[in-house]
C-alpha cells in the first residue's frame, strides 16, 4: 500500500509540475499497471502511454503496454463517475472525452452542468474583484469627488450584479445536483 501511495503521490506531483516524462529510476521501477491506473484515474488520454514509452526508451527501458492498459482501464472506472464529472467541471478542468458508452454520456452531461457552476463562480470572482478595485479608488483621498460619486453609482450596480450572480450560481448548483442524482440513478439501473 505504501508503494502505491508513493507512486501515486509522485505522479500527482509530476502532473501538477507539468512534467511530461518519467525519469530513468521511474522507468526502471515502473509498475505499469499502477502508472496506467494513475493516468486513467486522472482522466488522461491513453496517448499518455506514448509519452511514457518515449521517456523510457531514452533510457533503453521498454514499457509493458498490456499492463499499462489494464491499469488504465481500472483508473477510468474510478474517473468515469458522475461525482468525478462534477468535481472536474466545478474546478474548471478540461475533460478529454475518455469515458465511453453510457458512462461517457453521464460524465458529459454532469460535466456540462458543473462547468455552468464554474462559469458562475468565475463571474462572481470577476465582480468581486471589480468591487474591491472601485472600493479602493473611492477610499483613495486623491480621487476627486465627482469621480467618487460616479464610482459609487458603479458600485451600486455591481452589488446588484453580484446579488444576481449569486442567484444564478445557486440555480446552476441545484441543476448540477439534480443532473448528478439523475445520472447516478440511471447508471445504477444499467
Amino acid at each position: 500500500m505504501r508503494i502505491l501511495l508513493s507512486v501515486g503521490l509522485f505522479f500527482a506531483i509530476a502532473l501538477l509540475a507539468g512534467c511530461a516524462s518519467l525519469s530513468k529510476a521511474q522507468c526502471e521501477t515502473g509498475d505499469w499497471v499502477q502508472v496506467g491506473f494513475m493516468d486513467g484515474a486522472l482522466g488522461q488520454t491513453s496517448s499518455q502511454f506514448a509519452e511514457h514509452q518515449k521517456a523510457c526508451s531514452e533510457h533503453g527501458i521498454s514499457v509493458d503496454r498490456a499492463q499499462y492498459m489494464q491499469g488504465y482501464q481500472q483508473g477510468l472506472q474510478r474517473y468515469c463517475t458522475p461525482s468525478k464529472a462534477a468535481e472536474v467541471g466545478v474546478a474548471g478542468r478540461t475533460y478529454r472525452n475518455v469515458c465511453q458508452g453510457e458512462k461517457g454520456v453521464s460524465f458529459l452531461r454532469v460535466y456540462v452542468a458543473a462547468k455552468d457552476v464554474y462559469a458562475a463562480d468565475t463571474e462572481i470572482k470577476r465582480i468581486q474583484q471589480e468591487i474591491e478595485q472601485i472600493t479602493k479608488q473611492i477610499a483613495d483621498s486623491a480621487t476627486p469627488q465627482p469621480e467618487r460619486d460616479q464610482l459609487a453609482r458603479r458600485l451600486t450596480w455591481l452589488n446588484s450584479d453580484l446579488n444576481d450572480a449569486f442567484k444564478i450560481r445557486s440555480r446552476e448548483e441545484r441543476e448540477l445536483r439534480d443532473i448528478q442524482a439523475q445520472e447516478e440513478a440511471r447508471l445504477a439501473r444499467l
